[in-house]
């Protein structure tokens, strides 16, 4: 009988508990695919938590970059490891949006992506150049809707892209859509008045709003910015139709057991509350959030509302 026990007990500790018997995860260096360009906002908080992570983890933390064709290119990347020591790091918009851009995804965004733990917030803005002689939100509909037609406009991808769209279908607005390829101009074009609306990142639009040239309207996430605390919000202003929450997060595949995905969960809702790693977020311009699960479900779940409903009012494939 003593014999069939330790047999059992060596049989169940090899084979039955794959975490138990891992307990020294990770066994080499973990792979963080992000699904953004190099120096880019959410490229720099990957490789800011990677840098975290290693620590804790006692081993290599490697971010690699796959951007391209709305996120999907990294995402496919990652769906096709299927291993344990490979993450994820990508916005909520590659579950909401992708899927809506682009036909027959070769995987399954709920199937393949599990969330994992919410990183930061993006902070968006919308700002306003200087020689558009508006201050408020409303005034800025008052001018538009006197001069239909004679004003400019761009945004970020997606769903900077959407909102403001939306909110000019809404309030029946005409302005004239501005597409770019070089993520640089917009911000020289809104300094120069060659533009008149930028609605994308704060990293993305504070070089003409340093330079005197342009000012900011609003923050368009649910909350303040760390770095402007004074700058309100378009809900505070009365305006949440023009909310959205540029959402990030860490994403594991079904490869992960439940207990490894909490552990690594854990791991980066201790890095979030670390003050240095929140000083260099807000400095790159993130709000940092909790590094839940429940925080990045919760988050998609509110986003995909979101675009639901905007898609009822705008072409998500040529949104102006």
């Amino acid at each position: 009988m003593i014999q069939r026990l330790l047999l059992f007990a060596l049989f169940t500790g090899i084979f039955g508990f794959p975490i138990a018997a891992r307990a020294e995860w990770p066994e080499h260096s973990v792979k963080v695919i992000v699904t953004f360009p190099p120096g880019s906002a959410n490229d720099s908080a990957a490789r800011i938590f990677a840098e975290a992570l290693s620590k804790k983890w006692g081993k290599p933390v490697i971010v690699e970059d796959k951007p391209g064709a709305e996120g999907t290119i990294g995402v496919n990347s990652f769906v096709s490891s299927q291993d344990d020591h490979t993450l994820l790091y990508t916005v909520a918009g590659s579950i909401t949006v992708a899927p809506l851009l682009i036909d027959k995804l070769s995987y399954d965004v709920d199937r393949d992506l599990e969330p994992i733990a919410a990183t930061t917030a993006i902070v968006l803005t919308l700002a306003i150049s200087n020689d558009l002689p508006v201050r408020s939100i409303q005034e800025l509909i008052d001018v538009l809707r006197s001069n239909p037609g004679k004003y400019a406009w761009t945004a970020g991808p997606t769903l900077p892209r959407y909102l403001f769209a939306g909110f000019l279908k809404q309030n029946a607005l005409q302005m004239n859509f501005v597409s770019y390829r070089d993520a640089s101009q917009p911000q020289a074009d809104l300094g120069e008045g060659r533009i008149q609306v930028l609605v994308t990142s704060l990293t993305a639009s504070f070089s003409p709003v340093q330079g005197g040239k342009a000012h900011f309207l609003a923050v368009i996430n649910p909350t303040r910015a760390a770095t402007l605390p004074d700058l309100q919000t378009v809900r505070e202003l009365g305006h949440p139709e023009l909310e959205i929450d540029g959402l990030a997060g860490f994403f594991g595949s079904k490869a992960i057991p439940e207990a490894l995905k909490n552990r690594i969960a854990a791991d980066v809702a201790a890095v979030c509350l670390e003050a240095e790693v929140r000083r260099k977020l807000e400095a790159g311009g993130h709000n940092v959030l909790s590094g839940t699960t429940q925080e990045l479900r919760a988050g998609i779940a509110k986003q995909r509302a979101w675009v639901t409903e905007i898609g009822k009012l705008v072409d998500v494939r040529n949104a102006q």
